[in-house]
């Protein structure tokens, strides 16, 4: 949406930077030699260059918003339109992000607008590199203009604020799951997702974004007096559920960025695994450490879209027991064809979930993140355990799981 209005900002340019530098260098040097001249030269240009630059200042209307996801460590470029509502041309017109959090920066300079006239429009990109997974608040962009000398920016910074949602860093792997079939009480919400070969018509729910427009049932819709669509079942399909390990110690240091890595690598590769999967499992949960949530009533197309939304808001957690995540998961493992293990510490309380699901018929990947300890294995747990390196993961040398 347009905006024009908020508060008067004056910064300096890198060139204003090395007037005041060398006024200060002046001032030092009167004190030994004569130098009125030199200073009353340097005051009139800076004086000049913050009347002319006021009483110009651009009235320049902003178009754009920023994307509704963006994936951490990717640059990501926003195009926004610059339109001059003023009387007058506008000059040295550049655009940037005010105040940006830690997890964000800005890359570049945005292109200088030497000359842009009245009622011309101009797209102008601007590049940030998301460097924290999350949800960020950021301020919206300012236009400046260091007209006349480029020794002043001028500009009006807005007070409102945009939300960007940054995914964690995920990419494809080699994921070698077994894929099998199950039979799956048809009586829930899981035909909102299903795909299968001969599906049966079952009837019609409300239309939800992401649905194929194929199966908009028209009848109803006449009927409802709103969208609605086609459900089929077929008996027979891939649910895939993710447990995720978030217990950190408490006291463990955290990294400049204010991440801790062990977690950070178990959610990426939460994410690539997911996003591996997706086009040949219904994923139906995640269990993220105490928190279970379900996506049997979301369209399949739009599933991966949820589980890496609430993996960009995963943080660390402890004082959770088997006690109060087992039941979570124990009543729906009969349902699940493949269940996906990824823990920061594996001990009794995972080594039992994974034994349930086991007998439950799935079949049950186990990844550890950290060095291989044999020792924490046991004897208990016949399956495959598999370890991985925090720091491989997040340097995308992991290619297979």
């Amino acid at each position: 949406m347009p905006r024009t209005r908020g508060k008067l900002r004056i910064g300096l340019t890198d060139a204003g930077r090395v007037i005041l530098r060398g006024t200060g260098f002046v001032v030092l040097a009167s004190f030994v030699v004569p130098s009125f001249g030199v200073l009353s030269i340097l005051a009139a240009v800076s004086f000049v260059g913050v009347a002319v630059g006021l009483i110009l200042r651009p009235r320049i209307q902003i178009g754009g918003n920023l994307p509704d996801r963006v994936i951490s460590g990717q640059v990501t470029h926003l195009t926004y339109t610059l339109t001059n509502i003023g009387r007058f041309p506008a000059y040295s017109l550049s655009m940037r992000f005010h105040a940006l959090p830690d997890a964000i920066e800005q890359v570049g300079d945005a292109r200088m607008v030497s000359r842009l006239g009245p009622g011309e429009t101009v797209a102008v990109a601007v590049t940030i590199r998301p460097k924290r997974r999350g949800s960020h608040r950021i301020g919206l962009p300012v236009c400046e203009s260091s007209f006349p000398f480029n020794l002043f920016r001028i500009g009006t910074v807005r007070q409102e604020q945009e939300t960007l949602l940054v995914l964690p860093a995920f990419s494809r792997m080699r994921v070698p799951l077994k894929y099998v079939s199950r039979h799956v009480n048809t009586s829930n919400l899981r035909p909102a997702g299903r795909a299968g070969g001969s599906p049966e018509y079952i009837g019609s729910r409300p239309f939800v974004s992401g649905d194929s427009p194929r199966r908009i049932d028209v009848r109803a819709w006449a009927r409802l007096a709103a969208p609605a669509t086609k459900e089929y079942d077929d008996d027979l399909d891939d649910y895939a559920a993710f447990v995720l390990d978030t217990r950190v110690p408490k006291g463990r240091v955290k990294s400049k960025s204010g991440e801790i890595e062990e977690l950070e690598a178990a959610v990426s590769l939460c994410a690539s695994v997911a996003y591996t999967i997706h086009r040949d499992c219904l994923i139906d949960l995640l269990l993220a450490g105490p928190d279970l949530h379900e996506f049997a009533a979301w369209p399949k197309t739009v599933r991966l879209e949820r589980v890496h939304e609430v993996l960009a808001g995963v943080g660390a957690s402890t004082g959770y027991s088997l006690d109060r995540i087992g039941p979570l998961l124990e009543d729906r493992l009969p349902e699940i064809s493949e269940i996906v293990f990824v823990v920061l510490h594996w001990d009794e309380m995972y080594r039992r979930l994974a034994e349930w699901a086991e007998r439950a018929g799935c079949h049950t990947t186990v990844i550890v993140i950290g060095e291989p300890d044999v020792a924490a294995l046991g004897e208990e747990w016949p399956g495959d355990v598999r370890f991985m390196l925090a720091g491989d993961i997040l340097a995308g040398r992991v290619e297979q799981l």
